[in-house]
């Protein structure tokens, strides 16, 4: 259909047309569900890779005496950065976006992905680029890093992860506004396919900014202005894209896959359906911000460069409450049943919202400072709430990502059915998210505490004598838990697929359209094409 809001009238459904081609199981396909599948177990090594490495950057800030793992502050400062690349744009982001490409044609009544080839070239892309953006880290490149050419190598690798994973994301918009099924409106687009559309369009306006700042910020180290040994322009990027409030981008995929879970684990459909729509997009505009911009600039007087800044870090709250309000109207009169794509649903949104909130506190400082200059005064923030520079956005990062690790074990578990035709083992997914949240509010608990018990500890508090080895060991506790928690997700899935583990038939089913089809899918996804007249179409089969 066309890229507008009305479906076109239609007096039958056309029957759909068959689809012929290659093995849609072979890695050279481009069936969406196989393209899907591929991102999401390539990202789920990448994710256990990252969260392995920040485990053992955790255990380093132990001893702040001396290093026992690696050699000196450099070689740490490489494995922290090394472990953040991972974790988001090796791991987190690929993974949703996989979830994207093989479950939002179903949900949308779609027959393919749009580029289905386009994204099989993306996930290959970002495959090998991510590869070699590990292997020039080990060989001394990466933001300070002493090899200059390997540093280059750093540099086009990560800014190729994120061109293709932009390329993955023009697949997932176009599949959502131009193959909808007849009758589905944008209103009607379940709401996980419509918060990866908001999270495609964040997606494709802050990576390319990302991208450009890479590259400045490479001429800057390359040509003088930085000597290789300072971090600061290169590290810089990674700050912009993992702090409040652009770490928004994993929560948008996050909330949309806890509502449609809420609803088919609780049989209560979500309320104020149009409202949870809005308030996903406004979290897509609060979350682009000026961090992509501003290189997260706290701790001024809000001024034209950084007012963005603090008023979307502090605003980028709002919308989830909301979400996660009307979402809580569900579990309450709904049938709640402990299943892990339900507590895996509630438990991501928590900890994802927490970490929002802990990254408002960091705006109290520039507000005060901002009124100060208004009224012509001299207030002034105590020394514990001056938290720009503090550890503070490290809790934040703990807790955004450990929800989004959440996000995925809800949407694994959830369609388990529809990606690996069999339902994953649900035990063992509930004890991958019990780790996964404990994990994730150990490790965010303990850089929260360090921030207000020396706000001068920096994020490489592990290069100083001024950390707190008690909170080093909490924090690593929470890093091995969250590791732990993707690890499980990870062998499930493996022998789910490889061994045949987990229910066979189809524990549960909901009221949107890919559940309307066998599992798994057919190539072609329908037997005929889906004509669809409520946002629920399956309810009314009911």
């Amino acid at each position: 259909m066309a890229l507008t809001d009305t479906a076109p009238e239609t007096d039958a459904p056309a029957a759909a047309p068959v689809v012929v081609g290659p093995d849609p199981s072979a890695l050279g396909s481009g069936d969406h569900k196989t393209v899907g599948r591929m991102f999401i177990g390539g990202g789920s090594l990448f994710l256990v890779v990252g969260l392995v490495l920040a485990l053992v950057a955790n255990i380093e800030r132990i001893d702040l005496a001396g290093y026992s793992i690696v050699d000196d502050g450099d070689m740490f400062a490489q494995l922290w950065d090394l472990s953040r690349l991972m974790i988001m744009f090796g791991g987190v982001v690929p993974i949703l976006v996989g979830l994207g490409i093989a479950i939002v044609p179903l949900q949308v009544g779609a027959t393919t992905l749009a580029f289905p080839r386009g994204a099989a070239a993306a996930f290959w892309t970002w495959m090998v680029a991510t590869s070699i953006a590990l292997l020039s880290v080990v060989l001394n490149g990466g933001p300070g890093g002493g090899q200059t050419d390997f540093v280059v190598l750093w540099v086009l690798a990560f800014g190729t992860m994120l061109a293709a994973l932009c390329w993955a994301m023009v697949c997932l918009g176009a599949t959502v506004l131009g193959l909808r099924a007849s009758g589905m409106t944008l209103d009607r687009v379940p709401f996980t396919s419509w918060s990866m559309l908001m999270f495609s369009f964040l997606g494709l306006v802050a990576l390319p900014i990302a991208m450009a700042e890479l590259v400045l910020a490479y001429l800057q180290v390359r040509y003088g202005f930085l000597p290789f040994g300072e971090r600061q322009g290169l590290v810089g990027v990674m700050d912009s894209l993992t702090r409040t409030p652009s770490i928004g981008l994993l929560g948008l995929p996050v909330l949309g896959i806890a509502l449609d879970a809420i609803e088919t684990h609780t049989g209560a459909p979500v309320k104020q359906r149009k409202v949870v729509l809005g308030a996903l997009g406004a979290m897509a505009v609060f979350s682009f911000g000026g961090a992509v911009l501003a290189f997260s600039s706290f701790g001024r007087s809000i001024a034209g460069d950084n007012a963005l800044l603090v008023l979307d870090t502090a605003a980028v709250l709002l919308p989830p409450l909301v979400v996660l309000g009307l979402g809580g109207l569900s579990l309450r009169s709904g049938k709640l049943t402990v299943r892990t794509p339900l507590v895996a649903a509630v438990l991501a949104g928590a900890l994802f919202t927490k970490g929002l909130a802990l990254g408002a506190l960091s705006v109290i400082e520039p507000i005060v400072n901002f009124l100060a200059d208004v009224f012509d005064q001299s207030w002034t923030v105590a020394d514990w709430l001056q938290l720009g520079g503090s550890t503070l956005h490290e809790g934040v990062r703990a807790l955004a990502m450990a929800g989004a690790v959440l996000g995925v074990i809800a949407g694994v578990h959830h369609w388990g059915h529809k990606l690996f035709g069999r339902a994953l083992d649900d035990r063992l997914g509930l004890l991958s998210t019990l780790a996964a949240a404990g994990g994730g509010v150990l490790w965010g608990l303990a850089e929260l505490i360090g921030a207000f018990i020396d706000p001068e500890i920096g994020v490489l508090a592990g290069l100083t004598d001024d950390g707190v080895p008690a909170l080093a060991v909490l924090g690593t506790a929470g890093a091995g838990l969250l590791a732990a928690g993707a690890l499980l997700l990870l062998l499930n899935v493996l022998a789910t697929t490889a061994g045949g583990r987990g229910s066979a038939a189809e524990p549960w089913t909901g009221l949107t359209l890919e559940w309307a089809t066998d599992s798994p899918p057919p190539v072609g996804n329908f037997a005929e094409a889906p004509v669809v007249t409520s946002a629920l179409p399956l309810a009314e089969e009911a």
